[in-house]
């Protein structure tokens, strides 16, 4: 990688890189993503002779198209996914139609529910990956994992990698990733537990065309024999359809078979013809009790794994690979506490717990056969849908929860409110471990959006409202000058189009940026917004030095003397 920077390890230990990711699958081609933009050095491995070529997991949430933005290959997704707008509901009586994501996501520059096979999303992560001179090492398998030294977990692993090109080869790094999926590897040869339990039932999907179905709308045909979904897919086929086997069906699953679950479902409406794939698969609701053992550490379907309903899975595992890598990569610099690396599993596993729980309820919803279980599905539904379908609140906060964009660490200790702002209850506005909302503002004389100007690696400190000394952003970095590069200081200030803004000024034409931020264009504030877009700190008032000790607090009392260029 080009403009590498090297980093003295503090402990003496002598590494051949940093991090050892297991697994390129989106989530660990994420986390490699987020590496390289910090020049950590890493390798990432995978026992496939080439990326994936089935549409597999293929919904992506607005907060996944957010996260990725930094990489700018959020816009190269969205050019070649396919948008759902709506949901159409065909209920035994009527059909309602629901607007998808028309309502409470404002604060996101994509506000649409996006449909991309797995395989393009891969596609796109490697040629980013690849003009940043990185490459996947294929045909490699992981075979063993041992401590470098024996008593303590933390002091990095050797991984031994069986290679079909050049037989064993041995991996000294500091951090391990399992990114290897629900059959890890990686969190085998840690002996970290899986826990959970499978369903009963068998799914069946395909990739194929289908007449009768209005394009653009997601198709959900719910009855007491369970459900069928038809996705607009887009590539390599039109539609993506997904409903469950007869249970005690082990025939194999042909055209004329589906055929026939969508004639059961539909009523006998649809057509269905030239399928590209075809597949059933059992699932399982399981997780991992830990998503880190000393140096070793699980994201994505190594850590959890679920329901594909919600569309859920393979952005819970990117977002889990963005909230790691910047402490990872902190880590190898010696910039980060043991506590910043250790929050990892403190943030992420009760995200990864709620999704696992909140899609199990809606499997069973959509699959219950007997009596009692089934009546939501079979009676309440039906009654309740044009109710619901009205409800633009309940709408709403359902699509919060979709999209991720609720997501929060407010429960974390790497978020930290200042004493001297207003209790949450009388303040509005994101509190400190929410995700940072977004809006059009004016840069530099150029409209930009404000989370792309706090995308670059590091910390970004947003200096709001009025009476802050000229000499503000120098202090803070002479107060933290071991961060380096990574710490941008900038002032957000309201503005107007007429007058051009300073250098690092951020104006708000608009003033929805405030507005979302609970800001007052009377009153200043500072934000510290972390590396992966959450608000870590805020404070009232113009003192940095609130500010200046959450961040010591994160990086650590020695980090100001361990930077050198290689």
């Amino acid at each position: 990688m080009a403009d590498r920077v090297s980093y003295a390890n503090n402990d003496g230990m002598n590494y051949d890189v940093d991090v050892l990711i297991v697994g390129a699958g989106p989530t660990g081609l994420a986390l490699a993503a987020q590496l390289s933009g910090y020049g950590t050095s890493f390798r990432i491995i995978d026992r496939r002779q080439g990326p994936s070529t089935q549409s597999r997991a293929l919904a992506v949430q607005p907060r996944t198209l957010e996260a990725l933005r930094p990489f700018g290959i959020s816009a190269a997704m969205a050019g070649r996914g396919t948008p759902a707008h709506q949901l159409k509901l065909h209920l035994p009586e009527e059909t309602v139609s629901v607007g998808l994501f028309d309502v409470g996501i404002e604060d996101s520059a994509h506000q649409q529910l996006l449909f991309l096979p797995q395989s393009e999303t891969e596609q796109i992560l490697l040629s980013y990956l690849a003009s940043r001179g990185v490459r996947v090492e294929r045909g490699a398998e992981l075979l063993e994992l041992e401590r470098l030294v024996p008593d303590d977990p933390f002091a990095g692993m050797e991984a031994r990698v069986q290679r079909q090109d050049r037989g064993i080869d041995r991996i000294r790094a500091r951090y391990i990733v399992g990114a290897d999926g629900a059959e890890s590897t990686v969190r085998r040869r840690a002996g970290m537990d899986f826990r959970g339990s499978g369903y009963a039932d068998t799914f069946v999907l395909a990739d194929l065309e289908v007449d009768g179905a209005d394009p653009g709308a997601v198709h959900a045909y719910p009855t007491e024999d369970g459900f069928m979904v038809l996705f607009p897919l887009g590539r390599p086929a039109s539609w993506r359809m997904i409903s469950l086997k007869e249970r005690g069906d082990n025939s194999a699953v042909t055209l004329e078979s589906l055929q026939a679950v969508a004639d059961k479902f539909s009523g006998g409406g649809l057509v269905l013809h030239d399928p590209k794939w075809i597949s059933s698969f059992r699932l399982s609701h399981q997780m991992a009790e830990f998503f880190q053992s000393g140096s070793v550490f699980l994201a994505g379907d190594a850590a959890h794994v679920h329901s594909p309903i919600g569309g859920q899975g393979m952005n819970t595992g990117i977002q889990d690979a963005l909230n790691l890598g910047w402490k990872l990569a902190l880590g190898a610099r010696g910039l980060a506490t043991d506590e910043l690396i250790d929050s990892y599993d403190a943030e992420r596993r009760p995200v990864a717990r709620g999704i696992v729980g909140f899609t199990d309820r809606l499997f069973k919803l959509a699959t219950s056969r007997s009596g009692l279980k089934k009546l939501p599905r079979t009676k309440l539904l039906p009654a309740l849908a044009p109710s619901i379908a009205a409800n633009e609140r309940l709408r709403s906060r359902a699509f919060r929860t979709m999209s991720q964009l609720g997501i929060h660490y407010r429960g974390s200790t790497m978020t930290e409110s200042a004493l001297n702002r207003r209790p949450a209850l009388l303040t509005s506005g994101p509190r400190p471990g929410d995700r940072l909302p977004d809006a059009v503002v004016h840069y530099q004389e150029k409209e930009r959006r404000l989370q792309d100007l706090v995308a670059a690696p590091g910390f970004h400190l947003l200096l709001t409202g009025p009476g802050w000394p000229e000499d503000t952003p120098q202090q803070i970095h002479a107060a933290l000058a071991g961060l380096g590069r990574l710490l941008t200081v900038q002032r957000l200030v309201v503005g107007s189009k007429l007058t051009p803004s300073g250098p690092g000024v951020i104006e708000d034409v608009s003033g929805l940026a405030f507005e979302r931020l609970g800001l007052s264009p009377r009153r200043p504030e500072v934000l510290v917004i972390r590396p992966d877009g959450y608000i870590g700190y805020r404070s009232s008032g113009t003192d940095i030095t609130g500010a200046v000790a959450y961040l010591e607090r994160l990086i650590g009392a020695g980090a100001r003397s361990s930077l050198q260029r290689a």
